[in-house]
């Protein structure tokens, strides 16, 4: 009885000291920010965030760098890290699932609230349903490039072999940064349900890309068959800029070229595809936005000046395994590349 109770000890304090390490690990090299440097301003029927908008600071408390449980499968030396970049919400339980599921498989995860990090409460009104997509994807972009720059300074994993996954407006800036990082670092992107309303799409990627959209997603739609893969906003509905990587948004933005159409996320995929480069697109039969970890459910919300907000989430049991299952293997392929 006396052995069994060390063991657990000791069990208890390694899994302590791995857990423990990553909230250390996010101590170093702080960036401080004023919140109120972020002004939120109207725009039309929508607000939007000026301002310096706040860099990733590894010190902020909704910081974590995750690494692989105990028993998890030994991928190196060093886990592989992937860089979570949350979506229009914020940071909340599908990011904290997608940890879970990746830690189990051996990879680190570096997770944060970008609106938290600019005084913003996440899943908010303000957030979910009055923000521009434009305005959320600016702090999530800037936030998540700089926990890029600073996920490379680290000795807890190996910084050849990173990757990026995002939802919503999270994986429309996680599209971007398929543009904007240097593949001696990253393996590739996984982005799901990214719309092309924001900060617009790269006229071209570097690394590997793997677009997820559900084929019944209608979220933020302002019909019932508005879905999102095949959603072509005016050009008016984008903001240009400029410290995302040069793409359709430069010359189809609320300044330029405004009454024109913007690619749906569908077509930016066949032109960059017929261009020769490493994309692929899964469109899941009946899932919904953020298909991965819950049920199906369809729903639509009235909003001030008469507008309809569609809300279509999760999948089924089968299409979610599905939807784990070609992650885990898009990671896998690309750790062998």
């Amino acid at each position: 009885m006396l052995t069994q109770l060390r063991l657990i000890k000791f069990t208890l304090s390694v899994l302590m000291i791995f857990s423990g390490a990553c909230l250390a690990f996010a101590q170093d090299d702080c960036v401080p920010f004023n919140p109120e440097d972020t002004k939120i301003v109207d725009r039309g029927p929508v607000k939007t965030v000026l301002g310096p908008l706040s860099s990733f600071n590894p010190c902020h408390s909704s910081v974590r760098l995750d690494t692989p449980s105990f028993f998890a499968k030994k991928r190196g030396e060093k886990p592989p890290l992937v860089i979570i970049a949350h979506g229009g919400g914020g940071l909340g339980s599908y990011e904290r699932d997608f940890v879970r599921l990746l830690n189990q498989q051996g990879f680190a995860t570096l997770t944060f609230d970008a609106f938290q990090m600019n005084g913003l409460t996440p899943f908010s009104d303000l957030l979910l349903y009055q923000m521009s997509n434009g305005g959320r994807q600016r702090m999530i972009y800037k936030a998540t490039l700089g926990a890029f720059q600073w996920a490379l300074k680290s000795t807890k994993v190996d910084t050849t072999k990173i990757f990026f996954q995002g939802l919503s407006n999270g994986a429309s800036v996680s599209i971007n940064m398929a543009a904007a990082v240097d593949p001696a670092h990253v393996r590739g992107v996984i982005a799901e349900g990214g719309p092309s309303t924001g900060i617009g799409f790269p006229d071209e990627i570097k690394v590997p890309l793997l677009l997820l959209y559900g084929g019944a997603d209608n979220y933020g739609g302002s019909h019932k068959e508005d879905w999102m893969h095949l959603r072509a906003m005016p050009c008016g509905y984008n903001d240009f800029y400029p410290v995302a990587p040069v793409g359709f948004a430069q010359n189809c933005n609320r300044t330029v070229n405004q009454s024109n159409p913007m690619p749906s996320p569908q077509g930016w995929f066949e032109s960059l595809k017929a261009k020769g480069f490493d994309i692929r697109l899964e469109l899941m039969d009946g899932a919904g936005h953020g298909m991965m970890f819950s049920d199906f459910s369809s729903t639509a919300k009235p909003l001030p000046g008469g507008r309809i907000y569609h809300i279509s989430l999760g999948a089924t049991a089968d299409t979610r395994i599905k939807a784990q299952r070609l992650v885990l293997e898009f990671l896998e392929t690309k750790l062998l590349n």
